[in-house]
């Protein structure tokens, strides 16, 4: 089953779970990058931001709710994610950052549903099994799904939006397709980019020997990614169509 993640589910699930569930979709060709970035980063500190009454009617979007609960599990995943990624943040961006996603999310959901798309019950324990495959033993998911903001309930319901939004796109979305020249052109700008750092290292210091991967080696990685990103425009530009008419209100 393929696990990649939209654009707009990414921050639903935590950072011990990404990591089970998605490693697939690391592009090697940016490692060198990411972890600079990181290490930059180390230093900012993630914002607090107060959650809300669980309860609490938080937005509506075309007269659906989105409550508190889904508010605060959002906002504990964003965290999650940045201090991951080392970035810090102003406390009032990142609540608009959840509110604004969770908003995104209910009206993408609405299009898929109104589209008929959904996922089955064996699909989505297909998907749940997939995950678990990637931790030594059941014990040991169990404990990182109880370290995150999720319960086995709120993780079925995501997976069963991502499994129906990832049909939705098959079928919405059937020729994204990124030619070779695309595809080589990305590698031999993250090569350099590469080389480049390799040459960065202060005067008396030798950079470390990062060996860059052979083209065919990460041709069919890049090729995905690159799709993928072509994909999640499509989406970004349907859901601010959508937004065009719809009805949206922030009550926080």
């Amino acid at each position: 089953m393929k696990k990649k993640l939209t654009i707009f589910l990414v921050a639903m699930l935590t950072a011990v779970l990404l990591a089970a569930c998605g490693s697939n979709g690391n592009n090697a060709a940016n490692e060198g990058k990411e972890n600079k970035e990181a290490q930059q980063g180390q230093e900012q500190q993630t914002p607090e931001v107060e959650e809300v009454d669980p309860e609490k009617v938080v937005a509506k979007v075309n007269g659906q709710e989105i409550k508190g609960q889904e508010y605060n599990n959002m906002l504990q995943q964003t965290q999650m994610m940045m201090m991951q990624f080392g970035q810090g943040g102003d406390a009032e961006a990142m609540k608009d950052q959840t509110l604004n996603t969770l908003i995104d999310q209910k009206i993408l959901s609405q299009e898929v549903a109104e589209k008929g798309y959904e996922a089955s019950e064996k699909e989505i324990e297909d998907y749940i099994n997939d995950i678990k495959a990637g931790y030594e033993s059941e014990e040991k998911f169990e404990e990182a799904l109880e370290a995150s903001p999720l319960t086995m309930d709120t993780l079925k319901a995501q997976i069963a939006e991502e499994l129906a939004l990832q049909k939705y796109m098959e079928k919405e979305f059937p020729d994204t397709k990124v030619s070779d020249e695309q595809v080589k052109e990305y590698y031999d700008q993250a090569k350099q980019q590469s080389e480049a750092q390799q040459a960065e290292a202060p005067e008396g210091e030798e950079a470390p020997e990062n060996e860059f991967p052979e083209f065919a080696e990460v041709e069919d990685q890049i090729r995905g990614q690159l799709e993928q990103e072509e994909v999640q425009k499509k989406l970004q530009t349907l859901v601010e169509d959508l937004k065009k008419d719809s009805e949206i209100e922030k009550l926080i």
